[in-house]
């Protein structure tokens, strides 16, 4: 199942997971750090500093497993994967909660022994870890998280629907029945499709509604070719009894946060939530970009200072090299990389000098050159509203799929871009901006 926060779609289980990981780990912390006073019940002796700072650590904690990638689908299917990450995020909290101890050494001066308290705590840190990724792993591994639908058709919009499963590639829902529809090129296996509803005029009006309560679904998903001879009444009959009906593009953008070009069509850009940026959205995007890329400046500048150096020692020729490139509504741009360190991915961040100067934004869709341009918008349907928003160094295609210069690459992307540009929010670009630390940390999608 998927739950929308701030207009981005997010997996419940994922939801679950954190806020069972941060409140106990918060509770493991706290216990850990009133356990040397004696005599009186914990909560009775509740210190606003201990439980404050028990809960602040927490959150740092649960921040650093979200940039290392620890809630992602495939830290539970991987086992090897899951343990690797467990590694990387145990020194990240360490590190974490020994800069905490030393900053507020003098709220942690009544322990016992304080200098013991970052390994204890990160120790701690590790068993609560285990035990939500075990009781997870068990309740994803028996569906119980997992929405039920019904769809209704078995042409092309369903075998896409069909083959998310099939593949793996989705683990929210389960489609318990596809609904054959009278005229459908059928893109399914014969024995995936119910052809107990075939002609709408001849179906009772309660027909469909019987079904979702007989098979247990929770919702229905419209997901033909061809939208004549839809049983509308039946769906009328559904939707007035309480059931959710959905459209196949909202369906497949909340389940994969992505934008069907195949299925697109005008009429769903024009009336479908989203798009929406008023001046007050705008203002708080730049505040955000301008105040994330001094504090990316401030903490990179000795990198940028030697890698500056390197670049000079190496060979002759300019530090920084300029290309055009294609921004906001279509209009050219200098872009600025150093000419060297591509796989550390160094050479983006001259990038926030752009930033700075409005060219781009923190997050958005990668900026691309005036040529390959005018080529994918006459080879990719949509391609040009890419462009309503101020390109970004990193973005949601990036963080979602690995490097590709090829058209259907282009393609895909576009899929990721056309989500953002429709979502777009400071949590989105938040989310983005930690994901892109775990892009970076397992080398993924670097060129």
């Amino acid at each position: 199942m998927q739950l929308r926060l701030f207009r981005h779609f997010v997996p419940v289980s994922v939801v679950l997971l954190a806020s069972s990981d941060a409140l106990l780990i918060t509770g493991a912390f706290y216990q850990l750090l009133s356990a040397s006073e004696t005599g009186v019940p914990i909560i009775l002796r509740v210190s606003s500093f201990t439980a404050q700072f028990s809960a602040g650590l927490a959150v740092a904690a649960v921040t650093a497993m979200v940039s290392i990638g620890l809630y992602g689908h495939q830290s539970f299917v991987d086992f090897r994967l899951l343990l690797n990450k467990i590694a990387v995020a145990f020194l990240l909290v360490l590190m974490l909660v020994l800069f905490a101890a030393i900053y507020w050494r003098d709220g942690l001066s009544y322990l016992p022994d304080p200098r013991s308290f970052p390994l204890k705590a990160t120790l701690i840190w590790l068993v609560c870890v285990s035990v939500t990724r075990g009781t997870f792993s068990v309740t994803l591994g028996r569906g119980l998280l997992k929405r039920r639908v019904l769809v209704l058709g078995n042409g092309g919009q369903a075998a896409r629907i069909a083959k998310l499963v099939e593949t793996g590639e989705n683990e929210h829902f389960v489609p318990i029945s596809f609904i054959g529809m009278p005229g459908e090129r059928s893109s399914l296996r014969s024995d995936m499709v119910d052809r107990s509803v075939l002609d709408p005029d001849v179906l009772t009006d309660d027909a469909l509604t019987e079904m979702v309560y007989r098979l247990g679904a929770s919702e229905i998903v419209v997901a033909t070719d061809d939208r004549r001879g839809l049983p509308v009444r039946q769906l009328l009959h559904s939707k007035l009894a309480g059931i959710k009906v959905i459209d196949f593009l909202d369906f497949w953008e909340r389940e994969t946060r992505t934008v069907d070009l195949e299925a697109l069509k005008p009429s769903w850009l024009f009336y479908s939530d989203g798009f929406r940026c008023g001046p007050l959205e705008e203002l708080l995007k730049r505040a955000f970009d301008v105040t994330v890329s001094l504090g990316l400046l401030l903490l990179t500048l000795p990198l940028l200072v030697i890698t500056a150096c390197l670049i000079k020692l190496e060979s002759p020729g300019p530090i920084l090299y300029h290309q055009a490139r294609v921004g906001l509504h279509g209009r050219e741009f200098t872009i600025l990389k150093f000419r060297i360190i591509r796989k550390l991915r160094i050479d983006e961040l001259a990038q926030i000098f752009n930033v700075l100067r409005g060219d781009m934004s923190l997050i958005g869709p990668r900026p691309e050159r005036p040529f390959f341009v005018a080529e994918l918008t006459r080879a990719v349907p949509y391609y040009s509203e890419r462009h309503w928003v101020r390109p970004g160094i990193t973005g949601w295609a990036q963080v979602n799929y690995p490097y590709g210069a090829s058209t259907e690459d282009a393609w895909i992307k576009l899929t990721y871009d056309l989500y953002y540009v429709k979502n777009r929010s400071i949590f989105l670009d938040l989310m983005i901006l930690l994901q892109t630390a775990r892009v970076i940390f397992w080398n993924y999608g670097a060129r």
